[in-house]
């Protein structure tokens, strides 16, 4: 998969979690909570407990790295 077409499959897939729950009343915080919960959900059904747990952990560092440097310039 392209890098274009991952960023476009991520947002189509973040935008049918966040459109399923605008459909069922649920508000943001718990749609953010949703929506964790799921990835957590799915990173360890395909990566096993302890997979997804270093997968999340990779992840957090990869998004503080970004917050971080859009801070810095």
């Amino acid at each position: 998969m392209t890098d274009d077409e991952f960023i476009e499959n991520s947002k189509s897939i973040a935008m049918a979690v966040a459109t399923i729950c605008e459909r069922k009343g649920i508000p943001g915080h718990d749609t953010a909570n949703l929506a964790g919960a799921a990835l957590g959900e799915v990173l360890a059904q395909i990566l096993g407990p302890f997979g997804a747990v270093e997968r999340l952990r990779g992840m957090a560092d990869t998004f503080e790295a970004q917050c971080l440097s859009e801070i810095r310039n």
